[in-house]
């Protein structure tokens, strides 16, 4: 499976979009995109693969986890999948406004701490305003 519903509540969130992803140069949350109306952020999961590759979080509520598949059928999978940890062609999110987004998720940077059950094996405590060292 591409994409898995979170299980806790959480928005719809459409999986026929490709949102336009661009990097807020935060380590734990490496991507984000305006889509729809609100906030779409990309917690890249340091535990991979025991869990998937991202978690989807929509305006601040986690929604979907996600490891990206270039051709997927479903084209929010196919985006995440044409994303590279790296990216120096990507847009980038000017700093205010990577900032502020990354900031409404900023405590959920281990994976499971949204629902306060971050995993036991893959946590690191982390701190979500960790800059990305590009490589």
């Amino acid at each position: 499976m591409d994409a898995r519903r979170d299980s806790g509540p959480n928005p719809d969130v459409d999986l026929a979009v490709s949102p336009e992803w661009k990097r807020t140069g935060y380590k734990f949350f490496p991507f984000a995109a305006w889509q729809a109306g609100a906030w779409w952020v990309l917690r890249f999961n340091f535990g991979f693969p025991e869990h998937d590759m991202y978690t989807l979080f929509v305006d601040g509520q986690v929604t979907v986890d996600v490891t990206g598949a270039e051709r997927s059928e479903l084209p929010l999978v196919a985006s995440v999948g044409a994303l590279d940890r790296f990216p120096e062609a990507l847009p980038v999110l000017d700093g205010d406004t990577a900032l502020n987004v990354v900031s409404q998720v900023a405590a959920y940077a281990d994976y499971g701490s949204e629902h306060n059950d971050p995993c036991l094996f893959c946590s690191l405590g982390a701190d979500g305003l960790t800059p990305q060292e590009l490589a």
